[in-house]
């Protein structure tokens, strides 16, 4: 397997990341594979066709639950701060957004602090600012425990309580594997038991994808996310299970780092073009095809190529309708996501069991689950509804 990377730096999350699902600020190794992927090949080439069949067709019609039906009721007149990675990557604006929305259903006060991609260190900043204003609560969105640790031993030492919403603790590995900081975490469906299995089970939907769609002859050039929590996990998953197919070959991967931006367009072209016999193309996160992929799938107008996206984001949504490049993704509600998160926090305010969100995703395609021009992807759940009958039982 070719790998193409750079040795550049690793640091925080990068700034211009218009569309994905989430910015997260600590890294692991991203030393080069030696092989096609990771695990032990399943020699039964069958075998894995037919289990990424009935896993795709799953997904198509959805992954997921029911909203919670016991829990606590509101505990109203709590102080909420909602801390953002970066307010300027639209789907944490929208994440927000509607964080603060179902802090009102609960009659919390919630205030915003913007991180600002920890420019000066202003994830830490934001923590500090929550605790001079006597806080009750912390929702860390996007922000990962590390690089806040310090400032969140302060919060919990006041009394705040911490709830994560697509962000990782510190016991996870990725974060040193110390002793855990959060209070609680957004929660899944009950079969995924954690933020690291979420984006796990993500790569290897889109693994099962190009296996199904192939009948197992895959030959893949995987674009990862190297350096940040979830572009591991999500990489981890994708790898493992393309080793399941015998008749498959990852025969090369392009490793982008947050630093590796401005030249995402430049590296997949050339590891495209040196890869002739690839006919599948893997983009772990959106923003990596907004910021020059897609641009350079048209340009290379390769039929018969077939590319799995990211997290379902506006414009990827637009790619997957016109039917050139990134022909599908995996949507899983923002919505959902914050209503979890803040149902979360209401929980530990109430010294309350947690409970599984029912929060999943879909395979979205240009046949399957696509919304109208213009919409982003929703949950098919009345989450909402559901939420605000929970609080006020």
């Amino acid at each position: 397997m070719k790998r193409y990377s750079m040795s550049i730096p690793r640091t925080a999350a990068a700034g211009a990341l218009a569309g994905m699902l989430a910015l997260t600020g600590c890294s692991s190794d991203t030393s080069a594979a030696t092989g096609p992927s990771s695990g032990k090949p399943n020699q039964n080439s069958a075998a894995a066709v037919a289990a990424a069949t009935a896993a795709v067709e799953s997904a198509v019609k959805g992954i997921g639950g029911p909203v919670p039906t016991t829990g606590p009721p509101a505990a109203a007149g709590k102080k909420v701060w909602v801390i953002s990675a970066f307010e300027q990557v639209p789907n944490l604006s929208s994440l927000t957004r509607q964080a603060r929305e179902a802090g009102k259903e609960l009659g919390w006060k919630t205030s915003v602090c913007d991180g600002r991609n920890n420019a000066n260190g202003a994830w830490a900043g934001c923590v500090r600012q929550a605790v001079a204003a006597k806080a009750d609560g912390i929702v860390l969105e996007s922000v990962d425990c590390a690089p806040v640790k310090a400032a969140l031993g302060e919060a919990k030492q006041a009394g705040i309580k911490i709830v994560g919403l697509t962000a990782f603790d510190c016991d996870d590995p990725t974060q040193g594997g110390g002793k855990a900081m959060f209070d609680a975490s957004a929660s899944f469906v009950s079969s995924v038991p954690s933020t690291a299995e979420f984006f796990r089970q993500q790569g290897k939907l889109r693994a099962d994808w190009l296996i199904a769609k192939s009948q197992g002859k895959a030959k893949v050039l995987h674009v990862a996310f190297r350096g940040v929590a979830l572009g591991e996990y999500l990489a981890e998953g994708f790898e493992k299970e393309m080793a399941t197919c015998s008749g498959c070959t990852v025969a090369g991967t392009v490793d982008i780092t947050p630093q590796d931006v401005p030249q995402i367009r430049q590296k997949f072209e050339s590891a495209l073009t040196k890869l002739p016999q690839v006919d599948a193309v893997a983009v772990d996160v959106d923003f990596m095809a907004t910021a020059g992929i897609q641009a350079a799938l048209v340009s290379a107008n390769r039929p018969g190529l077939s590319v799995a996206g990211g997290e379902c984001s506006l414009d990827s949504l637009g790619y997957v309708r016109e039917g050139k490049g990134v022909q599908m993704c995996i949507g899983s509600s923002l919505g959902r996501q914050a209503y979890a998160a803040v149902d979360a926090l209401n929980r530990v305010f109430a010294h309350a069991a947690p409970a599984p969100s029912g929060l999943g995703w879909q395979v979205v395609t240009r046949d399957d689950n696509l919304p109208k021009a213009g919409e982003g992807y929703e949950d098919p759940t009345e989450y909402r509804a559901g939420f605000r009958a929970l609080w006020k039982s």
